[in-house]
């Protein structure tokens, strides 16, 4: 039998370890057996995520985690910055649309980072920027964007909220949430960490969470 090989950026090919794993039978995620692995992982993911803060475990997609950070931190009418250099860039613009926030693009040639310069620009031309919108690293284009400089500028304003897709980030390139000060931080199971699809991963920390009291956008699940 010939192996197949997979060489996008997710999904990416799954462990034999982890493939024989899944092959075990089901057990019921209210036992003691689930609570012992569900609360290795959550620990595990603090350390993957370089952060203190918990990491929620979501059973959706990536793009359920991005929509996630939209509807529980904000509000109709907040204002976005959204960086868009690529396909996912610019999904983080459309999700902040459909849900009424008021969303500055700021658009970058595809296969170019965005200068944290223009980032500061743009938040002291518009003082009500409650949201910076980014990429660790934009799949359709492989760049990586200054996530460590650009969050040296957003956590000066306390009104205004750092969030990261980190999804084809965390895992490749060193992204210490705690350390740089990313406020919300976002990945999936299907890309660096090697696993099936439908798991998201999604930190935040306490000046975010402070965001989810006021935040009022429409949400059910």
């Amino acid at each position: 039998m010939k192996k197949r090989y997979l060489l996008s950026p997710g999904p990416t090919p799954v462990p034999e370890a982890a493939l024989l794993t899944m092959a075990y039978p089901m057990i019921h995620h209210r036992t003691p057996q689930f609570s012992a692995i569900f609360a290795e992982a959550k620990e595990d993911l603090k350390y993957l995520f370089q952060t203190k803060n918990d990491v929620l475990i979501l059973s959706s997609s990536g793009t359920g985690a991005m929509e996630s950070a939209v509807t529980n931190l904000f509000s109709p009418g907040d204002h976005a910055l959204v960086v868009n250099g690529g396909k996912f860039g610019e999904r983080w613009g459309k999700l902040c649309e459909a849900y009424g926030l008021k969303t500055t693009w700021l658009n970058v040639e595809w296969g170019k980072a965005v200068k944290p310069k223009d980032i500061e620009d743009a938040l002291n031309k518009d003082k009500d920027i409650k949201g910076v919108f980014i990429q660790g690293n934009e799949s359709s284009t492989t760049v990586s964007h200054p996530v460590k400089e650009i969050a040296e500028i957003v956590k000066k304003r306390d009104n205004t909220l750092f969030v990261v897709d980190g999804i084809t980030a965390i895992g490749v390139y060193d992204m210490p949430m705690d350390k740089w000060g990313i406020d919300v931080l976002i990945t999936g199971s299907q890309k660096a960490l090697m696993l099936p699809p439908g798991l998201a991963f999604i930190s935040l920390n306490d000046k975010a969470w402070k965001f989810t009291e006021t935040a009022k956008l429409p949400r059910f699940y």
